[in-house]
């Protein structure tokens, strides 16, 4: 439920984690009349949407530094149990700390920003008031003068803190990273943002794309993601992964984004090199650069020796050996060595679908059109061939004259296609149901 205050008719929401209990406690302790109001079942946390603001003097609630938000609400829950009916208790429940922020910043990303939207109203739209539990004590004052209550100030800095958890979870700074990102919109709307460090440079990117924001911000938080098993296993073996390296990767990214989907090289270069700076070892970092070197500065010499440089730290790292490969073959002229490289990468990571359709291209070029096939052919039939795979295939058929076969590989390339085009719809249709 909400409170109103009868004598100011002045309404306050009472945000979860943000002071309800020692709010109540000082409202009865300053003799304010109120009541209670709204719906029970709520837990007194009623939603802005359930009250008509124009019934109200003043309309107010508070917010919390995201970061202490989200380790106070796992310690609560700790302690008083999870509640499956909450969208954060339910995708995102674990006894582990660490677990549970990195559920809620992939699972339910911005969860917090919904909530507190919910409380205070949309952007452009807010309350007449939203004070920082932080700054509880002063800002509740506030708020009660801006109601026009009367109250002894002194009451409010009596006693302690009321109903603090005692769980107190280690705090590492890259889980802070991850909730900076989760709630981006959200700490910078309620200021919370320009105590926090930029390590990745996102707020240039999302200037220099502002249409981009939201895609960049997950993108951050994808690229995070994608390492915590590989990390996790580094770190249990007493090599735990550099800040630097994380924060390296994430540029490489914001570099690919800025090269193909936004056509800015010059951008993507000077990202290219800030991961570079960042941890100038990094393979792929130094692969992904090599290809931007060939094709805009169309300087095959410095590609190559940074893709031996990718190697020289990461031997038989499959992605560096295939576009190595593409590079011998393409730029270098030398079809015995780029084989060889191919048959490496291969050899490291045989689901590389496209490497693989890539070389036998290559073989096909060679006039090894049958090598070709049969380096493709086990993967083409099987039931979950992908399209590139089998249109690969079809080509190769019908350069050797197989119409017939390649026209079945074409049918099933152009159901993987509707297949693949349906199964979002499909999926927008249940989540809509």
């Amino acid at each position: 439920m909400a409170i109103h205050l009868t004598r100011s008719n002045a309404l306050l929401l009472l945000t979860p984690k943000t002071g309800s209990t020692w709010i109540r406690k000082k409202i009865r302790e300053l003799g304010i009349a109120f009541e209670d109001v709204g719906d029970p079942a709520m837990r007194e946390h009623d939603l802005l949407a359930d009250f008509d603001r124009s019934r109200y003097s003043i309309v107010g609630a508070f917010v919390r530094d995201p970061l202490e938000w989200y380790r106070s609400y796992w310690s609560y829950r700790m302690e008083k149990g999870w509640r499956p009916q909450y969208p954060l208790d339910e995708h995102c429940e674990s006894d582990d700390f660490e677990t549970f922020v990195r559920r809620a910043v992939t699972i339910l990303p911005g969860a917090l920003g919904n909530i507190y939207t919910s409380y205070v109203g949309a952007p452009g739209e807010e309350i007449d008031f939203i004070g920082r539990q932080e700054n509880l004590q002063e800002d509740f004052a506030r708020f009660l003068e801006l109601a026009g209550e009367e109250f002894d100030r002194a009451v409010l800095a009596e006693g302690s803190r009321i109903n603090a958890t005692k769980i107190r979870p280690d705090y590492p700074e890259e889980l802070k990273e991850l909730i900076t990102l989760s709630e981006w919109e959200t700490m910078g709307r309620f200021g919370y943002l320009a105590d926090r460090p930029d390590p990745i440079a996102l707020a240039e990117m999302q200037a220099r794309y502002p249409r981009d924001a939201h895609d960049l911000r997950l993108l951050s938080l994808w690229t995070e993601k994608i390492h915590w098993t590989p990390d996790d296993r580094k770190r249990e073996a007493g090599r735990p992964v550099r800040a630097e390296t994380r924060y390296a990767r994430v540029n490489s990214n914001f570099a690919l984004y800025a090269e193909h989907k936004k056509q800015d090289p010059q951008y993507a270069g000077e990202r290219y090199r800030e991961a570079l700076r960042l941890d100038p070892v990094h393979p792929r970092t130094l692969c992904n650069y090599a290809l931007f070197v060939a094709r805009h500065e169309d300087d095959t010499a410095q590609a190559r020796e940074l893709m031996l440089r990718a190697l020289a730290g990461r031997p038989n790292h499959p992605y560096t050996l295939g576009k190595l490969a593409w590079l011998t073959a393409e730029r270098l002229g030398d079809p015995a060595l780029a084989e060889v490289l191919y048959r490496q990468s291969l050899a490291a990571n045989a689901s590389q679908h496209e490497l693989r359709a890539e070389f036998a291209n290559f073989l096909a070029g060679q006039g090894r059109a049958e090598e070709a096939l049969a380096l493709l052919g086990p993967e083409a039939e099987s039931q979950d061939a992908d399209r590139l795979t089998l249109l690969t295939h079809a080509s190769l058929l019908a350069r050797s004259g197989r119409l017939a076969e390649a026209r079945g590989f074409q049918r099933r390339a152009a159901d993987a296609a509707a297949n693949a085009t349906a199964e979002p719809a499909a999926n927008a249709a249940a989540n809509a149901a």
